[in-house]
């Protein structure tokens, strides 16, 4: 009886044994693999590879302040190697800001005359005499004045101009003699017909100043309140700024054409004159 009884525990302990040893495998050691799991370090995600020019851009900060020839010829070497930097629209502004410090430099640029003022001088006698124009005369040396005074010098910067409108990267640039002067990026954009679609080669029509319905010619009591346009034909593409918001306070027409900051209208408006050649793309 006493060995009948003993086989019974042993087998009862056997099974509970097994059931254990079951829930172990089954909870507990389960549990212990979900730790382990979760306390392994996730495999790091790869950095990114940094696009070649921008070490290249780095190395010209120390210069890009400079209104250097240095500066500008070593920007414009690193644009013409890397044109597709994603520095490249910085590099641009960069040099647009020091082709034109330097455009009124003499030194830099051996096709800026030095004038001295001479008795019976105008502003409109000066520009036909260097074939410059008037307002590139008063832009270039920051004249508040068309009144000479002899003995004055002024500078007068020979530009050979032209323009280029990128309707996809909404920018206008300038050239001169074929190479890089500055870019410039419109406030908006609209453009219609023929200037909308495709490549067009036009040309600088008229730069206009008018106030109401009357012309204001350069110069005149009037000119500083008047509104200047740059027109360009075929095309008939409007260069400008925002007009001045309506007196009674409504919404102003949101203008068509090619809408400008005051400064960058400015400087576009001095560098360019009728029948400055102008591509569309």
């Amino acid at each position: 009886m006493f060995i009948k009884a003993l086989t019974i525990l042993f087998l009862i302990a056997a099974i509970l044994g097994g059931s254990g040893y079951f829930i172990y495998e089954l909870y507990y050691k389960e549990k212990n693999l979900d730790v382990v799991e979760q306390t392994v370090a996730p495999t790091p995600t790869p950095a990114p590879t940094p696009h070649p020019a921008l070490a290249a851009f780095d190395s010209l900060k120390a210069i890009l302040a400079q209104n250097t020839v240095e500066a500008r010829d070593a920007i414009a070497a690193h644009l013409d190697s890397h044109p597709d930097s994603p520095k490249a629209a910085e590099a641009r502004a960069a040099l647009g800001r020091i082709n034109l410090v330097l455009l009124r430099d003499p030194t830099a640029t051996p096709s800026t005359i030095l004038y001295t003022v001479k008795k019976g001088d105008s502003l409109d006698r000066i520009k036909s005499q260097f074939k410059s124009n008037s307002e590139l005369i008063y832009w270039a040396n920051e004249m508040t004045s068309i009144n000479l005074q002899i003995g004055q010098q002024l500078l007068i910067p020979v530009a050979d101009t032209t323009m280029v409108i990128d309707r996809t990267a909404s920018t206008v640039s300038l050239m001169n003699a074929g190479a890089f002067l500055k870019e410039y990026n419109p406030v908006s954009m609209t453009l219609s017909g023929q200037a909308a679609k495709g490549e067009l080669e036009a040309k600088v029509a008229d730069r206009v100043a008018r106030k109401g319905d009357v012309s204001v010619a350069f110069g005149a009591k009037d000119y500083a309140e008047a509104e200047r346009t740059v027109l360009i034909r075929p095309g008939n593409v409007v260069l400008r700024t925002a007009p001045t918001p309506p007196a009674d306070g409504s919404t102003p027409q949101e203008p068509s054409g090619i809408i400008l900051s005051p400064s960058d209208f400015d400087e576009i408006y001095a560098l360019v004159k009728s029948g400055t050649s102008v591509t569309i793309k």
